[in-house]
């Protein structure tokens, strides 16, 4: 696993460690595929105890390269009363 410089800066905003971040690439559903300049890349979720993330990454070479990584934000619901 190759973390691009940009994932790292985005982990370390919203406070997610590698070992979330591998977590999501073994145990994450696939949310996104798409085809970027020629190359497909992936986008994969999962719940953690504390938040929600997602992981968007390349395989190149048999190997995964993190392009970025960030939480999902829940918008909040306001009740009326």
């Amino acid at each position: 696993m190759i973390i691009s410089d940009h994932a790292y800066e985005e982990m370390h905003k919203s406070n997610i460690n590698e070992g979330e971040v591998k977590q999501c690439l073994e145990h994450g559903k696939i949310e996104i595929k798409q085809i970027v300049n020629g190359e497909v890349r992936y986008g994969k979720k999962l719940e953690l105890k504390n938040q929600t993330i997602v992981v968007i990454y390349t395989l190149r070479n048999n190997e995964e390269r993190i392009i970025t990584v960030y939480p999902i934000r829940r918008k909040k619901t306001w009740q009326k009363k």
